[in-house]
């Protein structure tokens, strides 16, 4: 059986200068499903993370030594939706990586959107695209690469891609394997460190144009209940983490999952802060008390944009009116907000942007995440007619004259406050 490393590159945190991707310290939950795979097969993975333990590229080769076969991750699950443009950190760590061996494979989105341009770039033995879960068994048994399926790879005269992978059955997949992190080593500014990520679906049932699913398949597909109360209690109980994230594209895609979700939390009665993603349109007065009561502490809300004109455009699927309600009820029952704003969409003016930034600001949320739209993210790939400084330095400010209000201000917890003003300060000093 194999000694096999799972390597997440070290990223300049919070932000590397120019990008508008978040490089957060979480964990690698792509690489700790893959894990887990490997270690019910009778391999021996083991996970280094040098993002979360800030190991440069340049100090990487210790590391490294004594495996057989190594996967980078150009983007672990959390970077999926939102990839870094530049990736010259992991291409730095892949130059390191080929100093010690050549029996390296490469994942991730960058991978998937363009495998024989990273095949050539990073000189990998055979690129993973998409989901790794159902390809990574196949690796780590020595399968000759011409029959594993969603990889590619060069062959004699050309590169080949094989047929894509199925898609992985997520009630097949075991306990992600936390015990190979340590939990010390993760954080959420907003609610504080031990934390975790937790998946109970994957995919979306939604056609907004400008999301980015490319390493997601199509459709909506769940674990069991019976899984997801054997993950949560393996997090809180034998790992020991205090907090996360359900990192679900739409948490409230089954109200009947989320309910057995919360019902468990409730009756073990955990110390453990959380947090999701859902729609503006998914909540109702019911189940938002019964996951405050479970422990749900902040709630994301893809709102996109304050102009009903371009979320019709972006088949975004709800009315604005549905925000400002869903909004109030979080505040209700005391449960924090964030919503996610976009900028850049091809018939955008600087008028619609200052307007867009007023409804924000009437929106009220705890807290905002401004960002522009990119490329890949574009249904027919064009590109914004924009410079791209007009909407940075258009974002630049809007974060100060969101966040500098008396009314935002003193609603903010002085604690959360405290650990945000980096990540703030980093935010404006990467778009100057």
């Amino acid at each position: 059986m194999s000694r096999i490393l799972l390597l997440k590159p070290y990223w300049p945190y919070p932000y590397g200068k120019g990008e508008h991707t978040y490089n957060r310290i979480w964990a690698p939950l792509s690489l700790l499903n893959c894990a887990a795979i490997l270690q019910q097969s009778g391999h021996q993975p083991y996970i280094l993370d040098a993002h979360a333990l800030r190991i440069k590229a340049r100090k990487l080769r210790p590391y490294l030594q004594g495996f057989e076969k190594i996967v980078i991750s150009s983007s672990c699950l959390d970077r999926w939706q939102c990839p870094n443009i530049d990736i010259t950190p992991f291409l730095e760590a892949v130059e390191n990586l080929k100093q010690v061996t050549a029996e390296f494979y490469v994942t991730g989105y960058h991978g998937t959107r363009c495998p024989e341009d990273m095949l050539r770039k990073t000189g990998a033995k055979a690129v993973i695209r998409g989901e790794p879960e159902s390809v990574i068994l196949d690796i780590a048994s020595g399968k000759s690469l011409q029959d594993i399926p969603g990889i590619t790879y060069a062959g004699h005269s050309r590169i080949v891609s094989n047929p894509d992978a199925c898609l992985p059955d997520l009630k097949t997949l075991p306990v992600p394997a936390y015990r190979l992190l340590n939990p010390r080593k993760y954080f959420y500014e907003i609610l504080g460190g031990r934390f975790a990520l937790l998946e109970y679906s994957r995919g979306c049932q939604y056609q907004c144009t400008f999301c980015n699913k490319v390493m997601y398949g199509s459709g909506l597909r769940l674990k069991s209940a019976r899984q997801m109360i054997e993950e949560i209690r393996t997090v809180v109980e034998e790992c020991h983490f205090r907090s996360g994230y359900f990192i679900d594209l739409e948490f409230l895609s089954d109200r009947e999952m989320v309910e057995d979700i919360c019902d468990f939390f409730i009756t073990e009665n955990y110390d453990f802060r959380w947090c999701c993603q859902t729609r503006v349109d998914s909540l109702d007065g019911d189940i938002l008390m019964k996951m405050k009561k479970a422990g749900c502490q902040l709630i994301h809300f893809g709102v996109e944009s304050g102009k009903q004109k371009f979320l019709n455009e972006t088949r975004k699927g709800f009315k604005l009116d549905r925000a400002m309600p869903s909004v109030k009820l979080c505040k209700d029952a005391g449960i924090k907000t964030l919503a996610f704003f976009i900028f850049g969409f091809q018939e955008e003016t600087a008028r619609d942007r200052a307007e867009i930034l007023e409804y924000a600001k009437t929106l009220d949320t705890d807290y905002v995440s401004f960002h522009k739209i990119f490329p890949y993210a574009q249904d027919n790939g064009s590109v914004p007619e924009f410079r791209p400084d007009e909407i940075d330095a258009f974002i630049r400010q809007a974060f100060l004259q969101y966040y500098l209000r008396p009314a935002c201000l003193k609603k903010l917890d002085f604690n959360v406050l405290l650990r945000s003003v980096r990540l703030l300060w980093a935010r404006m000093t990467s778009l100057s």
